[in-house]
């Protein structure tokens, strides 16, 4: 396996309530200082929240009954590499882009069910129910 998918991509900065990270096959729980990778699944349980922030200082915060999926994060503006897909499956997602917002907004797909999110400005809030 190529070793972008299992390269740290951020952290989580803060939760509330149960949250847990899919990696691969297994579940686990998930508390501040935890480290998060490309391919993870953030899920979020009834009255539970997730404050993460990537490596480029991209911030999301994630409400209750999400589900959040990282499928790459890849941010190395001295190589000129921007490679950002992120999907909410489910829930509700408060985003604001860090350096790639900046250097390469194009580069963002944040994916919902029906569409992608083009990012145009730094902030945005969505809801998938």
């Amino acid at each position: 396996m190529s070793s972008l998918l299992f390269s740290n991509v951020g952290i989580v900065k803060n939760t509330t309530g149960e949250v847990d990270i899919k990696r691969g096959k297994k579940v686990l729980p998930v508390k501040a200082g935890f480290t998060l990778e490309n391919g993870d699944i953030v899920m979020t349980k009834a009255k539970s929240s997730i404050g993460i922030t990537f490596d480029d200082g991209t911030v999301l915060s994630l409400d209750e009954k999400a589900i959040f999926v990282i499928n790459k994060f890849k941010v190395k503006p001295e190589k000129k590499e921007f490679d950002v897909d992120l999907f909410l499956k489910k829930g509700k997602a408060v985003f604001s882009s860090g350096r790639v917002g900046k250097l390469a907004p194009k580069s963002v797909k944040f994916r919902i069910p029906e569409g992608i999110i083009g990012i145009r400005g730094t902030k945005f809030a969505v809801e998938v129910k």
